[in-house]
């Protein structure tokens, strides 16, 4: 069973050689988006969080972000 942790979004630029992520001023970079999305929410969150595609806002195309994505995390995992 999944649940979504906060509403804070994970955004995703386009960087040299592959993608970065920021959440909460922590920075992470990956070859794909899906791979910095999740870099820097197991950073940030820890190890038993996942990730989850989320739609773009109206503003995100013109500041460079092409990808956004939310956290959800396994409860009581082993």
């Amino acid at each position: 069973m999944t649940s979504i942790t906060n509403a804070s979004s994970i955004r995703v630029s386009p960087a040299i050689g592959g993608f970065v992520a920021t959440l909460r001023g922590q920075r992470a970079t990956g070859t794909t988006h899906r791979e910095a999305a999740l870099a820097v929410a197991r950073q940030v969150y820890g190890t038993k969080v996942n990730v989850v595609n989320d739609y773009l806002r109206d503003a995100d195309p013109m500041s460079g972000i092409q990808y956004r994505y939310h956290i959800t995390y396994l409860r009581g995992a082993a």
